[in-house]
């Protein structure tokens, strides 16, 4: 499965994400720590209850954002961005576009090194990619929350 950079293409692709976890945090009692929206990827640091499954979530955030990017990709007539899309759905019969991956990787963190390092991690993704040099300059990351003192954690 090939993924072109979905949230290179503007901040209304990367509106949407934001959008969707802000809705999902409330509708699940979770609580965001950290993210970073990559041109191609995220990563975040949830705590979500007890009484509540990440699987869910997940299942909630990839449904939503897949149709919603769609649909502004139609918008936009970005052809080769749905083509993409419509080839990474060819094994799947019941779909027609796949922007995700069925997989994610999750981890359960207990240790305050263990949660920094994930911290550190994410935060830096910008820098080793080269978007940045510094990762408060990263629009899309909650580094400028805890460098810049930034109070809404999402944008």
């Amino acid at each position: 499965m090939r993924f072109d950079k979905i949230f290179a293409l503007g901040n209304v692709y990367n509106n949407i994400v934001i959008d969707s976890i802000k809705y999902l945090l409330v509708e699940h009692s979770a609580f965001l720590t950290a993210y970073v929206i990559m041109p191609h990827h995220i990563h975040m640091i949830l705590y979500i209850p007890e009484n509540e499954s990440l699987i869910a979530f997940m299942r909630d955030f990839k449904k939503y954002t897949s149709t919603e990017i769609r649909k502004q990709l139609e918008a936009d007539k970005n052809l080769p961005q749905l083509e993409r899309l419509r080839a990474n759905a060819e094994k799947y019969p019941r779909q027609v576009f796949k922007l995700w991956e069925d997989r994610y990787d999750d981890f359960v963190l207990y240790e305050d090194y263990a949660i920094q390092q994930k911290f550190d991690y994410i935060h830096m993704n910008p820098v080793r990619a080269g978007l940045v040099e510094n990762p408060e300059e990263w629009l899309y990351s909650s580094a400028r929350n805890y460098i810049l003192n930034v109070t809404q954690l999402l944008k």
